[in-house]
C-alpha cells in the first residue's frame, strides 16, 4: 500500500524536510503569526478598502467567465474547443452530407448579465408533446367544420365559404398559440434560403454573430443532401439550403425585431421593402407541420420582415415595460358555433 507522504523519487516528507521551508524561514514566520493579532489584521483590511473603494469592490464584486454550450458534444455542433473558423471548416454545409442539422449556439458567460435558459417554460404545465396532441386536437375539429361549412354553401364559389371560415382560422390561429405560450414553446426563427454556392458564406455570418451574441442564442443550417443512389445521372440538384436564426420568445417583438435588423445590417435580409422579405416562424407551427400548403389555410409564418416593423412600433410608447407587452395568452376552449371576441 501506498504512503500517503509518500513523494516519488524525493523521499519521504519529514518536519525536518526542507519542502516546508529552511528553519530560519519557519522561525521567522513563527515570529511574525504571534506578533499580529485577528484584530490587527481585520483592522488593516477595513483601511485597505477604505484606501480603494473601487478596487476592492471590483476585486469582491469579480465573477469568473465560464463558458457554457448546450450543445457540447454533439457531433454537428461548435464545440467549445474548436474556434468557429475550425467549425465551420469541419462542418460545411455546401458539402456535409448527415441526416441532422448543423448548429451553433452563443457560449453563454455567466457574470456578464446572461443567464442560462431552458428552450422550454420552467413553470410549463405540459410538454411540448402534449402540446402538440392538443393542437392537433383544434386542427381536426376545424377540419370538420370547414368540411360542414363547404357542404352547406354548395354552389357558392370558394371566396364566399374562405369569407364564411375566416374568423374560425383565426380564432384557430390564436388557440394554437395559446397553447404554445403555456407549454413554454416560444421559440421561434427567422429563417433564410441560401442557395449552394451561397450557403458557406452566409452560415459563416450567422456563425459569428451568434457566437458574439449579435443575434438569438441559437442558430442552424441544413447540409447538403444525401445523394439519391437510384437516381443515376438524372439526379436533381439541391436548389437552397435552409438557415434557421432563433430568438427566445416569439411574441416579444422587440427582440423578434432586434434580430431582424441585425440580419439586415449583416447584408442577409432586405434593407427596403421594395427589395423583397424574410420570414419568421413559431417553433409551435413547427411541431405540427404548418407549412405553406397546410389544409386548414394557416399562414406557415407569423412575421414578414415587411410587417415586423409596423407591429413593433405598435407597442412603442405603452406604459407597461417591454416584458409585459408581450403577448399573454389565456387558453380557451375553441367554439367554432359562437366566435367570440378574444381576450389578450
Amino acid at each position: 500500500m501506498t504512503d500517503p507522504e509518500f513523494v516519488p523519487f524525493a523521499g519521504y516528507i519529514s518536519d525536518d524536510s526542507d519542502f516546508h521551508g529552511t528553519s530560519k524561514m519557519r522561525n521567522m514566520l513563527e515570529v511574525c503569526s504571534k506578533s499580529v493579532s485577528t484584530e490587527q489584521l481585520v483592522t488593516q483590511w477595513n483601511e485597505t478598502k477604505a484606501a480603494y473603494p473601487v478596487a476592492t469592490s471590483t476585486l469582491m464584486n469579480a465573477v469568473p467567465e465560464i463558458l457554457y454550450n448546450r450543445l457540447e458534444g454533439m457531433l454537428t455542433a461548435r464545440q467549445l474547443t474548436e474556434t468557429v473558423d475550425e467549425f465551420l471548416k469541419r462542418l460545411p454545409p455546401s458539402t456535409t452530407v448527415t441526416e441532422n442539422w448543423i448548429w451553433i449556439a452563443c457560449p453563454i458567460i455567466k457574470g456578464k448579465g446572461k443567464v442560462i435558459e431552458s428552450r422550454h417554460a420552467p413553470e410549463s404545465e405540459e410538454s411540448p408533446q402534449q402540446m402538440a396532441e392538443r393542437a392537433t386536437a383544434l386542427l381536426s375539429q376545424f377540419a370538420a367544420e370547414k368540411e360542414r361549412v363547404s357542404d352547406a354553401n354548395l354552389g357558392f364559389d370558394q371566396s364566399t365559404i374562405t369569407r364564411k371560415l375566416g374568423p374560425l382560422r383565426d380564432q384557430l390561429k390564436e388557440e394554437i398559440l395559446d397553447l404554445a405560450v403555456a407549454s413554454g414553446v416560444i421559440n421561434g426563427k427567422w429563417m433564410l434560403f441560401p442557395s449552394p454556392e451561397d450557403v458557406n458564406r452566409m452560415w459563416k455570418l450567422v456563425a459569428e454573430a451568434v457566437v458574439d451574441g449579435r443575434l438569438g442564442d441559437t442558430a442552424k443550417v441544413a447540409p447538403a443532401g444525401p445523394p439519391n443512389p437510384f437516381a443515376g445521372g438524372s439526379q436533381k440538384k439541391q436548389s437552397s439550403h435552409l438557415i434557421c436564426v432563433y430568438t427566445k420568445d416569439f411574441s416579444d417583438l422587440d427582440d423578434v425585431l432586434r434580430a431582424l435588423e441585425e440580419l439586415v445590417e449583416l447584408g442577409l435580409a432586405p434593407r427596403n421593402a421594395s427589395d423583397g422579405a424574410i420570414y419568421y416562424k413559431a417553433d409551435v407551427y413547427t411541431y405540427l407541420n404548418i407549412d405553406s400548403s397546410n389544409p386548414y389555410g394557416l399562414r406557415a409564418s407569423l412575421y414578414s420582415s415587411k410587417e415586423i416593423v409596423g407591429l413593433s412600433k405598435q407597442t412603442k410608447g405603452k406604459d407597461q415595460p417591454s416584458a409585459a407587452r408581450s403577448t399573454k395568452r389565456k387558453q380557451q376552449t375553441l367554439s367554432f358555433g359562437d366566435v367570440k371576441k378574444r381576450k389578450s
